[in-house]
């Protein structure tokens, strides 16, 4: 339990709207970055070729840029035919863009009594598609390839590059089901 828990109405009050200046920050990031990467022109094209077949053991990341203060970082992503993230919210801000064939994102909805997540509603994402989500439990979901071909997706996080691996998904459990469970 935080210490805020115990706070005093007044100290409640003001963490609430700290916490609203953030996500009305994060929203105007993640719309400027949406429009942003949806007019970036072809970011496929950036990515070499012998980079594009993935790995058998898992999706694979590659990081095309780093903010040199450590901002943000770019990195594609490349998912063979049956990969999928674990199901997670995230712990920094993103956003991503479909270059290359088709995934398949599940949401999910924060259950606090039970602490796990709900699944409620699928959507088959294409190329071009952009999508952004704020930092927190709001916006849980999966994201993988349920198509027979390679795809492939840029992704943009408020992280340094260092942090890549560990700063930017927040795994949850989520209502039956196990992360090696497929679609």
């Amino acid at each position: 339990m935080s210490i805020l828990a115990h706070a005093s109405p007044d100290l409640r009050s003001l963490g609430a709207s700290v916490e609203a200046a953030q996500m009305n920050a994060a929203r105007t990031l993640l719309r400027e970055l949406a429009s942003r990467v949806a007019d970036a022109g072809d970011m496929l094209a950036g990515l070499p070729a012998e980079l594009r077949a993935g790995r058998a053991e898992s999706y694979t990341r590659h990081i095309a840029y780093a903010d040199p203060h450590g901002a943000f970082t770019i990195a594609y992503l490349i998912w063979r035919p049956g990969q999928f993230s674990p199901v997670h919210g995230h712990k920094t801000w993103c956003t991503y863009q479909v270059l290359q064939g088709e995934l398949s994102e599940t949401h999910y909805r924060w259950d606090p009594s039970t602490r796990t997540a709900i699944p409620h509603g699928r959507v088959v994402r294409r190329p071009g598609d952009v999508v952004t989500a704020v930092q927190g439990l709001r916006q849980i979901h999966r994201l993988g390839n349920a198509s027979e071909q390679v795809a492939v997706s840029l992704h943009i996080y408020g992280v340094a590059e260092s942090d890549i691996c560990t700063g930017v998904n927040h795994l949850v459990q989520a209502e039956g089901r196990t992360d090696s469970a497929r679609p």
